[in-house]
């Protein structure tokens, strides 16, 4: 039986972060067990957006510290992650909607979020061909912007690699073994057990089961998203914020001359179909045309789709399971785990290590779902 100081269970941008800030934090054995490809998941899935824009501090504060790692991505972890400031725009014609949003705006300057608020004119210079006319509030934080999710996740990899982690890969966990209240491994469907009294569930959508292999549950649920590339459109920016429609839940921004576009489809039902549905694309049209008629002749090239896991709150959940001494967990970040990896990895880090965390973790802490919690505003 192998015996590690830290088993990581999931092998996506999230665990593989969480074991390289281990690694530098003086964790000396370390094993990431992959049920398939590393960042073959929900990583590979997504679009990459970085943004700072939210109502809760941690989501704000996460955020901006992943940003940071994203500027220095190639100094840290080796290799370029792909990532282009393009900017981050929120807009709605919604009156209730847009003074919440606006509600937001000073908390998250104190934070340090340089965010702004725009009008026609400059709306008309920045998005061009966004029809504008019944917008109430549009903002904008230029410094964010896309990343891509598998150059990202490769290159964790290869530094987790080179700093001596172990990884597996096809190799899916069966079970989180426990003795008593401890975690003291887990087994593979092999019938292998690795042996370790600190083991960090990072599986994404694919959490919830795996808990439930101990006895623990968590309200972590997989929901389909689908996202949608043109092909090249005549004369339009190649150069765009990624752009939210928060009325509609729809997304837009430039690739190069054609568009990925997607959202409108958070309150599908959870479930584990990861595979594209052409038929669903009906849905997002008239949204997507009505906000940029430019795009009603755009043809779309491919579609692909993956799994979000989502929270009650739209809250990450980050640290140990109070039931079982040893066992952590850092999923469930709705959407937002791509753009908060680094960071998650800082604080799972400090909690293994038994330092103090520079965050506030109570609107992460596994056991907030006991009380009442509170949402997060900018959702889509």
């Amino acid at each position: 039986m192998e015996q590690y100081d830290v088993i990581v269970v999931g092998g996506g941008i999230i665990g593989l972060c969480a074991a390289f800030a281990m690694k530098e934090a003086g964790v000396k054995r370390l094993l990431v067990i992959e049920r398939a490809w590393c960042g073959q998941g929900s990583t590979s899935k997504a679009t990459g957006g970085i943004r700072t824009q939210f109502s809760s501090p941690i989501n704000v504060q996460l955020s901006l510290r992943g940003r940071d790692y994203f500027t220095r991505w190639e100094e840290i972890y080796g290799s370029d992650p792909g990532f282009h400031p393009i900017g981050y725009l929120f807009v709605t014609a919604d009156e209730q909607r847009g003074e919440t949003l606006l509600a937001q705006v000073p908390q998250q300057r104190a934070l340090g979020v340089e965010v702004e608020s725009l009008d026609n004119r400059d709306l008309h210079h920045i998005v061009p061909g966004m029809r504008q006319e019944d917008i109430r509030v549009a903002l904008l934080t230029p410094r964010d912007g896309v990343a891509d999710p598998g150059a990202a996740v490769m290159s964790v990899e290869a530094a987790c690699r080179r700093q001596g982690i172990k990884i597996l890969e096809h190799t899916p966990v069966q079970a989180l073994v426990v003795q008593g209240t401890r975690i003291t491994g887990v087994r593979t469907e092999a019938g292998d057990i690795f042996s370790s009294d600190r083991v960090l569930a990072a599986t994404g959508a694919w959490t919830a089961p795996l808990l439930s292999t101990c006895g623990i549950s968590v309200p972590i649920s997989p929901h389909h998203r689908q996202v949608y590339r043109t092909l090249p459109v005549p004369d339009w920016p190649t150069r765009m914020p990624l752009s939210v429609d928060l009325d509609t839940g729809l997304y837009c921004h430039s690739d190069g001359p054609a568009v990925v576009f997607g959202g409108g489809d958070r309150d599908a039902t959870a479930g584990y179909d990861d595979t594209p549905r052409p038929m669903d694309v009906a849905n997002l049209i008239d949204a997507l045309v009505y906000r940029w008629p430019r795009l009603a002749a755009a043809q779309i090239e491919r579609t692909w789709a993956g799994l979000r896991e989502m929270t009650p709150d739209d809250h990450g959940i980050v640290g140990m399971i109070p039931q079982r001494q040893g066992l952590y967990v850092a999923a469930g970040f709705s959407g937002h785990g791509f753009m908060q990896a680094p960071a998650v990895g800082e604080i799972i880090a400090t909690l293994m290590t038994g330092q103090s965390s520079a965050y506030g973790l109570d609107a992460l802490d596994p056991a907030r779902f006991l009380g009442p919690t509170k949402g997060e505003a900018y959702v889509f």
